[in-house]
């Protein structure tokens, strides 16, 4: 009699898992096939080599533009504490009666 199996997506991970019909019982849990050949090991290498490559120029660019979007967070906050600063009360026994 042939095993019948289902197969479905994890819902923590995204993963393949297999599971026997007739029992419940988990066969696998993993990643899709294995190659059947050198050519598509080959293939698959190259292009998780290029999805590396990309988000790493993607982290790269993020990380460049950074800069300047803190200067920009200080220079609002220096600005907003000069505001602060010139509504203060010289004597500081003062701002508790407000």
């Amino acid at each position: 009699m042939a095993r019948k199996e289902l197969q479905i997506h994890c819902p923590d991970c995204g993963e393949r898992i297999r599971i026997d019909a007739k029992t419940g019982d988990i066969i696998a849990h993993g990643k899709g096939e294995k190659p059947t050949d050198l050519i598509e090991a080959k293939r698959l290498a190259e292009s998780r080599k290029e999805k590396r490559k990309d988000a790493f120029f993607d982290a790269l660019k993020a990380e460049k533009g950074r800069s300047s979007e803190l200067d920009d967070l200080f220079k609002k906050a220096s600005e907003e504490a000069k505001d602060l600063d010139e509504n203060k009360p010289d004597n500081p026994m003062e701002d508790q009666w407000r």
